[in-house]
């Protein structure tokens, strides 16, 4: 009887962790889809906008500059064949990359309990999931990437070769050798596990068959390389550059010093001790699997170990990606979970369903407190002064300004940084890109420059005096704005740079029934002969919603007169709420109650006590006009 209800009890449990299973795979699709807008990263948006360039038809390395390796580019360089896409939608090739690595995992010979089966995959999603992240793991960029290649080849491929090697098919063998002959093509640094897993993995009996595969994945990735790119600019700006000239700024480092950053990254926190030893554990335990000398997993613990040389944290990501995978051995021949375990197993499920379901307090807040910025300050004046085919310059390394004004860069230095002008006095293979004179030969209309001092040591004019030079003759800088635009193209000043001196943002006294708001019009809308075709004047709402109405006077000195009433509960707070106008020409106004108050105009004042209220002017004639002080948008 009791053994008849402990096995009634299995099925019970059986049947409720297949359900949960299939509610946290729901779960994890929509948590994926979450991630498609958690966080920023400039590194990603490098890659995203190296690819919109290639897909406009430059060429990479010898039109483009850039570190990375060719096949980083891939899935977006034929994303942007079918448009213009943001960061969101280039992620969609990752999520669809780790799905593919989740179902490597949950498909690999090792695993052959079903139970173990979807309990390890379920830990694996977790991580990938709600831990990864932070350290750029839903990002589009070559080291998640080559950690996902290396999940997909160590569960499929390398891992069942030693531990099982009956069960490997021929497509496994052709799929798994192509992608560790991809991986130096993501960075020259993978390179050595590329060798490792290739002579860790080999079979006499397959030894054909993974020779020809490896060439295979050589030579078209080669060939990728050579359609979009240029082999030469490849050796020079990710070879020599990276081994060259790169370390004269992050430090020379020797083979003593590399081991000592694997080493340290490896036991550096008591995370990364605990992964360090459970690796130990799996790979200790894929050696005894081995007949005589276990060369196979030495040779995989030390390509692991290899990925640990950068360490700086999500440079280490294909680290805890293979760690993921190699686990795996600790499960292989597990054809029986206990009873209780099952239990353990099933709730630990569950609270990763609560994670997921983000519904817990702080959950979702921390997905939406992390986006990623589409529309900035700069991409509206990108907007304001540019038209679609026109390109622009964001420097020093403002990759994402690109991306938010959708606009390609004006040079193939889109970022600009020491060592690229350090490469450029001595070039090599004929491979060189001059910003400089790119710049001056393109005029781009508006440029962003931040004058980064790369890492606290290395100050803009160490490493951009040609650029620093350009801007100063060419162009006008916005007040207190890294923001420059073309001289030619102001008419006047337009607002964006002021006599006045430096100013301070103040609100007018508020709204009220016998207190309107005076609208204090810039000196140069007074004598401005154009007509107004639009305003937007800046409110305050001191964080209330404020009911009733309102109406805007304006006045003309032709005694012309336009009033235009507005409801205050749809104001947005410390925001311009824009006013088409009748295209008349208006030098004085003033904002009335009609049935509502407690709202004050933003006004910016100058040190010599000249008031303006924040208004932005657009004139029938297509010109612009900004108040000094105050933001454009």
């Amino acid at each position: 009887m009791l053994g008849f209800r402990f096995s009634g009890n299995e099925r019970a449990l059986k049947i409720i962790f297949n359900l949960v299973f299939f509610v946290f795979i729901v779960l994890a699709v929509r948590y994926q889809i979450e991630l498609l807008g958690f966080n920023a990263f400039e590194d990603e948006a490098e890659t995203i906008v190296a690819a919109k360039m290639m897909a406009s038809g430059q060429r990479l390395y010898s039109e483009i500059f850039n570190h990375h390796g060719p096949l980083t580019f891939l899935p977006g360089y034929f994303l942007e064949k079918f448009g213009s896409f943001g960061v969101s939608t280039h992620r969609i090739a990752i999520a669809v990359l780790q799905m593919g690595a989740l179902a490597s995992i949950y498909f690999s010979p090792l695993l052959i309990n079903g139970f173990t089966r979807k309990a390890y995959t379920i830990a694996v999603a977790a991580i990938l999931l709600l831990y990864i992240p932070d350290f750029f793991g839903n990002m589009y960029i070559y080291q998640v990437i080559a950690g996902l290649l290396i999940v997909i080849v160590l569960s499929q491929y390398t891992l069942p070769t030693i531990m099982c090697p009956e069960s490997l098919s021929g497509r496994q063998v052709i799929f798994g050798n192509i992608l560790i002959a991809s991986l130096p093509f993501l960075a020259i640094t993978y390179l050595p596990i590329s060798i490792l897993l290739f002579l860790s993995s080999l079979r006499n009996a397959v030894l054909t068959k993974s020779l020809v595969a490896f060439a295979g994945g050589v030579f078209v990735n080669i060939a990728f390389l050579v359609g979009i790119g240029s082999v030469a600019g490849f050796l020079a700006f990710h070879v020599y550059l990276n081994a060259e000239v790169l370390p004269l700024y992050s430090g020379a480092q020797s083979i003593f010093i590399l081991i000592q950053n694997a080493f340290n990254a490896a036991v550096g926190s008591f995370r990364d001790f605990l992964i360090f030893a459970l690796l130990i554990l799996a790979i200790s335990r894929m050696a005894t699997s081995e007949t005589g000398v276990p060369w196979r997993s030495f040779l995989i613990g030390l390509g692991i170990a290899s990925l640990l040389i950068r360490g700086v944290e999500f440079h280490n990501l294909p680290y805890y990606y293979s760690f993921l995978a190699v686990s795996l051995v600790l499960f292989t021949g597990v054809r029986f979970v206990a009873f209780q375990a099952q239990l353990v197993i099933l709730i630990f499920s569950m609270a990763c369903i609560a994670k997921l379901s983000l519904l817990l307090p702080g959950d979702r807040q921390r997905l939406e407190s992390s986006g990623i910025p589409v529309d900035t300050e700069f991409s509206r004046l990108v907007q304001e002064f540019t038209s679609k085919d026109d390109r622009i310059i964001s420097y020093s390394f403002n990759n994402n300004e690109y991306i938010a004004a959708d606009r390609l860069p004006a040079s193939g230095h889109f970022f600009y940084l020491p060592w690229q002008e350090k490469y450029n006095e001595n070039p090599k293979y004929g491979i060189s890109i001059n910003a400089c004179r790119e710049i001056v030969e393109y005029r781009p209309k508006v440029m962003l420059v931040n004058k980064w001092k790369v890492w606290g040591l290395f100050s803009w004019e160490s490493y951009a005096g040609c650029v620093q030079s350009v801007l100063d003759k060419q162009y006008v800088q916005v007040p207190e704005r890294p923001y420059y635009i073309r001289k030619d193209l102001l008419s006047g000043s337009m607002g964006l740079t002021s006599s006045l001196g430096s100013t301070i943002m103040k609100p007018s006294p508020e709204l009220g029934a016998s207190t309107p708001i005076k609208i204090l019009m810039a000196s140069e809308q007074q004598n401005e002969a154009a007509a107004i075709k639009r305003i937007g004047i800046m409110f305050g709402l001191y964080g209330r919603q404020n009911p009733g109405e309102a109406e805007l006077h304006l006045r003309g000195p032709d005694g012309s007169e336009f009033i235009q009433r507005f409801a205050l509960p749809y104001l947005g707070d410390n925001k311009y709420r824009y006013f088409d106008i009748d295209s008349k020409i208006y030098t004085e106004g003033e904002i009335v109650s009609v049935s509502g108050g407690g709202i004050s105009a933003w006004e910016s004042h100058s040190e010599n006590g000249v008031a303006q209220t924040c208004v932005t002017y657009e004139y029938a004639d297509g010109k612009r006009l900004f108040t000094s002080g105050c933001p454009f948008f």
